[in-house]
């Protein structure tokens, strides 16, 4: 028998070796095993868990530093793998120190002799050693959005000995990387649990060795402000931690290395470096992200915040006027659900399509719990069908004092307003094309489509929110100019109209009519500018073909621009020069910009609200990686997700790429011609045992050959492990080192050339932007689970 054969049996029967259902379960168990396999396995098990007294001394033995621990009443020297695996194998030995543990401590994966050992193996079958590249190129680093690092302090680079004693009674060695007078960044072994914001005392041993301080020696409090993951080991974890005694110890310690000739240490701006980086990494997402924030006063619209990527969801929200209507998704009932005192967010799904009917656009919109199973059933079969058709998560959460507090540093100017501002809308598409006969697969109901028609949307009033453009450029093509003039048109339908030019520009003109227009946006009519043909008959401004792009709620007023066919070309350059020739004679109409410190306001309470999980893909000699994502705090349902694969600390995106992540991507990431945007839906299986990672299985929605498919894949999922569906979005991300701030990479420079420029080629390397939505429940509910 081999012992290897039975590792398994052994490490399952441990746990049980001294309590009275040992034998019972040790007969269940080694049934079909000869009787000799079952005396040596009882043997191994007796010889494991035999107590040991014997000291362990890893110094020279491991690759790693290591530190004196107090455990089961001795002392070891252990380094940062080993109290791991201590604290990790303590429940296997019944958390006794047994002679099982104390060989488990010797055989971890950076002993030199076990290393050794595998090398020498490796060779003998002529293989390298198993590379975890892949895997590691899925572990993104984590940032928190809308939270900034400002020093009011110079830190310097430092390394000391520190002892931590833990609110729970631990004590942890750690090494600080940098130190000020009011806090310092320690690492710390990952084996232990770090409360943010919970108490620790620290003793510099070492600097009070030297300068035999007694506050040094005793301890100061501290406050751990962060944890951090170390990128460069998984046995280690980096703690922030700030002052919260009032001691000049620290100070006079640091006063006294620096005037020492051989001192090394240097001042560290690494918080301006974190904070560009953040902040540039914020810019790209805000130019990119497809979610649409409203802000509410209480019941009223008030702004819409523009990106560049969600004009489509906010045209969408247009009637065939031309004017936004998407305020009459928040009906009453809809706000009393959304905006429950005492909730910080909630969530509502939302079913919409329009119908258009004599040049009329007709919205519906509902969400599952205001509909009957029947009535939901009726929904889906007549909305899936129609071109319109659109699924959206609508998230809002209320803007709290805490927000208040810190936009008062922002835009101060705008509080009084801002303090208005009750809750924050975040609308997002998770609409997924390929999926449509998913809906109308369920069986039509005998339901009159009338009993739909309290979901119909009035057309009046239009949203009257200011929109406002994320990236405060103009949005105009050429510059508008005031004038007053009679101006006559003809309709195909109306007839002939009279109406008064207000302004005007080469490209486009704006009316307001005599009487009512009953025609909508796209439609073509006829203009002629009767007074510039007055002054010169010759003028091509007769009988010129443009097209209607807004109209008026009261329809008195219509928006045109001149149709691009050849023609008009060479009146477009007629329009210009009369332009060019009568500048002192015109006035132009200045553009509104959003004012800049609001539109920071807007952004603010948009980065702290994350409803998609953003990520950044990298391009690095043909190798693709996920080296950034942005989080809040507390962590997301989607977040905690992504960190059970990623083994409980860190996010991992491996669900999403898994060994694939080159042609789940290439349709955007490819160099040349890139595909504008990638929607795809994932059905992702963590398939887990006593909160261990034993597989990932993932499936794109299209590699299913049916709905029945997706079920029976729901189905095993569910019964052990984590399960969900993301929705993932990508789009090409070109020139990203332009939402680096200029003028702070300029500082950057000055200070610290070679991590500025690291800076600035992590940005260029950047070649897409993603972003995942869970759409678990809407999956679960089209498929009828």
């Amino acid at each position: 028998m081999k012992q290897d054969d039975y590792q398994g049996l052994i490490e399952q029967l441990l746990p049980m070796s001294q309590t009275p259902k040992f034998e019972v379960l040790l007969d269940k168990l080694t049934a079909n095993e000869p009787s000799s396999a079952k005396l040596l396995i009882k043997m191994e098990i007796r010889r494991l868990m035999t107590p040991c007294n014997r000291t362990i001394d890893l110094r020279g033995k491991v690759d790693g530093e290591c530190h004196q621990y107090e455990l089961n009443g001795k002392k070891h020297w252990l380094d940062d793998v080993a109290i791991n695996h201590y604290y990790e194998r303590l429940p296997l030995y019944n958390g006794q120190m047994t002679q099982g543990l104390w060989e488990d401590l010797h055989n971890t994966p950076n002993n030199f002799r076990v290393k050794h050992e595998q090398e020498k193996q490796m060779q003998q079958q002529g293989k390298g050693p198993v590379s975890d590249s892949a895997q590691a190129a899925l572990l993104p680093e984590k940032l928190t959005f809308g939270r900034y690092l400002a020093r009011s302090e110079s830190r310097i680079h430092f390394a000391t000995q520190v002892l931590i004693t833990l609110n729970t009674g631990y004590e942890v060695h750690g090494v600080t990387s940098d130190l000020s007078n009011s806090g310092c960044r320690v690492r710390v072994p990952a084996a232990f649990d770090y409360p943010p914001s919970s108490e620790v005392i620290v003793r510099f041993t070492a600097l009070a060795q030297k300068y035999q301080d007694p506050d040094l020696e005793q301890g100061l409090s501290y406050r751990i402000v962060g944890v951090d993951q170390n990128k460069e080991s998984t046995s280690s974890a980096w703690l922030r931690l700030r002052l919260d005694t009032s001691s000049d110890a620290i100070k006079q310690a640091l006063d006294a290395e620096m005037a020492s000739p051989d001192f090394r240490g240097k001042q560290d701006g690494e918080d301006k470096l974190l904070t560009l980086k953040l902040q540039s990494y914020e810019q790209s997402f805000l130019h990119h992200t497809s979610v649409l924030p409203l802000y509410f006063a209480q019941d009223k619209l008030e702004y819409v915040l523009q990106t560049r990527q969600n004009r489509e969801l906010w045209d969408y929200w247009h009637d065939s006027r031309n004017q936004p209507v998407i305020n009459h998704i928040f009906d009453a009932q809809r706000l009393a659900l959304l905006q429950v005192e005492g909730a910080s967010t909630s969530q509502l799904l939302l079913y919409c399509f329009y119908v258009e009917k004599d040049k009329q656009r007709f919205f519906y919109s509902a969400s599952p719990n205001e509909m009957s199973e029947e009535e939901r059933h009726l929904f889906w079969q007549l909305g899936a069908k129609r071109h319109s058709w659109r699924v959206f998560k609508v998230t809002m959460s209320a803007i709290n004092a805490g927000d208040i507090e810190r936009l008062q540093d922002v835009s101060p100017d705008w509080l009084n307003t801002l303090k208005t501002l009750t809750h924050v809308a975040l609308v997002q598409d998770v609409t997924h094309t390929e999926s449509k006969e998913s809906y109308l697969t369920h069986p039509k109901p005998s339901l009159s489509s009338q009993a739909l028609r309290r979901f119909l949307h009035q057309r009046n009033p239009v949203c009257g929110a200011q929109l406002i453009s994320s990236d405060r450029q103009p949005q105009r093509r050429e510059p508008r100019y005031a004038y007053r003039s009679e101006v006559s048109l003809v309709h195909p339908e109306q007839g002939a109209l009279k109406g008064k030019l207000v302004d005007f520009s080469s490209g486009g003109l704006n009316l307001k009519l005599a009487q009512p227009f009953q025609g909508a946006k796209d439609d073509l009519v006829s203009v002629s500018l009767d007074a510039f043909v007055h002054i010169d008959p010759r003028a091509p401004l007769v009988d010129m073909p443009y097209q209607v792009i807004r109209v008026s709620p009261k329809r008195d007023n219509i928006q045109l621009k001149l149709t691009t066919e050849a023609p008009n070309t060479r009146r477009r350059q007629y329009l210009r020069r009369l332009i060019e020739h009568n500048l002192d004679k015109l006035t132009e109409l200045d553009e509104r910009l959003p004012d800049p410190p609001l539109v920071w306001a807007m952004h603010q309470l948009l980065l702290t609200r994350l409803t998609v999980q953003p990520y950044f893909v990298r391009r690095d000699n043909g190798v693709l990686s996920v080296p950034t994502v942005g989080i809040n705090l507390p962590p997301s349902r989607l977040h905690r997700f992504l960190e059970r694969a990623g083994g409980g600390r860190q996010l991992s995106f491996y669900p999403v790429f898994g060994d694939k992540i080159f042609t789940r991507t290439h349709e955007v990431t490819r160099p040349s011609q890139p595909l504008k945007e990638l929607v795809r839906e994932y059905f992702v299986w963590i398939d887990m045992q006593e909160d261990r990672v034993r597989a990932v299985h993932t499936f794109a929605d299209s590699e299913f050959e049916s709905d029945d498919a997706r079920r029976k894949f729901i189905q095993l999922a569910q019964k052990g492990g984590a399960f969900a569906v993301l929705r993932n979005r990508m789009t090409p991300l070109a020139h990203a080192e332009q939402d680096i701030d200029a003028s702070q990479l300029s500082t950057l420079l000055k200070r610290d050339t070679h991590k500025a420029r690291q800076l600035e080629d992590e940005f260029v390397a950047l070649c897409a932007y993603g972003e995942l939505v869970d759409v678990t429940d809407e999956v679960l509910m089209r498929l009828g689970r």
